[in-house]
């Protein structure tokens, strides 16, 4: 069990871009009243058959060369299960794949949330050219992150320069307190 959420999320989305994917969404939905959780990430990476989905869920497969393990996808099934909540991956070869996990809120095992903030901003200063798309939502209200309309109104200029990632660290941060995501 990985001790923040937010790392499990960081680990998925880098799959997805390791498997080729240029966008990928992210949606969190937080129900206190129905005490439940779902984390969803979609990317338009390769894709996988039903044999690959199932060997990813083993942590003795990996598809990367010289590592014989993989153990971020059964360590975010095994915190969803611990956490009275379930783990599944759809996929389509050449077309996408999306990761969905629900918990329970409340689970005394569920990891907090985390940084939130430096995981997106750590996606883009690394993967700059990826498009990414995040939506939050807790108890109907919800914050909404998109870097295709802020490349719109930058033009040239780069995600990842100094300026723009320290605006955007306002904006998510400021966005995300506006939730009240403070775990």
């Amino acid at each position: 069990m990985m001790p923040e959420l937010s790392l499990h999320i960081m680990d998925i989305m880098e799959n997805g871009i390791a498997a080729g994917a240029w966008h990928l969404d992210l949606f969190i939905d937080i129900d206190t009243a129905g005490d439940r959780m779902e984390i969803v990430v979609v990317d338009n990476g390769k894709g996988m058959d039903t044999e690959m989905i199932q060997k990813a869920m083993d942590p003795l497969f990996s598809t990367k060369k010289g590592k014989g393990w993989g153990l971020g996808i059964p360590l975010f099934m095994q915190t969803a299960e611990a956490c009275d909540g379930g783990f599944s991956i759809e996929s389509k070869e050449g077309t996408f794949t999306r990761v969905k996990v629900a918990m329970r809120l409340s689970h005394i095992d569920r990891p907090p949330l985390g940084n939130i903030t430096d995981t997106l901003l750590s996606l883009i200063v690394g993967h700059p050219e990826i498009d990414l798309y995040v939506m939050i939502k807790k108890d109907g209200a919800k914050y909404e992150f998109d870097t295709r309309i802020i490349r719109e109104i930058l033009g040239d200029v780069s995600l990842a320069t100094p300026q723009v990632l320290g605006a955007l660290e306002e904006d998510i941060t400021t966005g995300l307190e506006e939730l009240d995501l403070t775990d």
